[in-house]
């Protein structure tokens, strides 16, 4: 985990992450929506990403040496009555993916959602049929909570969402052996 860190997104970073935008696989996993984004799109996006932490909160993840921006992760819905958030991360970057960057930025991202933050539950939605996905929020110590069938409709079919959630003591038993607090 120390060859990755998280960042807040500057508008330098805006022509990248409008081709991450754009990729067909993160699309068709991530964005919830079949529209191409354009530089007006991505522009509207980081004017509000970039001016507010809440209630949705977006880092980049960096590769620390090189400092080069690889991906997104994201708390959204932040509700500190009920202390809790969703979240969802991404790769952009076709060449740092499988290189276990994600599942660094994912714990980094869920050590400032119950340390900074104070919260007590970070949930995540993940296509069924994502395995990788879905081994990544595994092993990182999330829990399967059940399944909204049909729930999206991607090229004319439809995939069932699993709903995945975990609690601020299971990731404390998570990175126990881990440097992060």
């Amino acid at each position: 985990m120390n060859n990755v860190r998280l960042r807040a997104l500057t508008i330098t970073d805006l022509p990248l992450t409008l081709r991450w935008h754009n990729q067909p696989e993160i699309v068709e996993m991530y964005s919830g929506h079949p529209f191409p984004v354009n530089e007006e799109m991505e522009r509207k996006w980081y004017d509000k990403t970039l001016t507010s932490n809440y209630p949705t909160t977006v880092f980049g993840i960096e590769l620390i040496q090189e400092q080069k921006l690889i991906g997104i992760t994201v708390l959204r819905q932040i509700n500190l009555l009920n202390r809790s958030a969703d979240t969802a991360i991404y790769i952009g970057d076709r060449e740092e993916r499988g290189k276990g960057y994600s599942r660094a930025a994912l714990l980094l991202t869920l050590a400032f959602a119950f340390y900074d933050l104070g919260l007590h539950r970070v949930e995540l939605s993940v296509r069924e049929d994502n395995a990788k996905a879905i081994k990544l929020y595994d092993h990182a110590g999330f829990k399967k909570e059940g399944i909204l069938r049909d729930a999206k409709r991607i090229k004319n079919r439809y995939v069932s969402l699993m709903i995945m959630s975990i609690l601020r003591d299971e990731f404390e038993e998570v990175i126990k052996d881990y440097d992060i607090q």
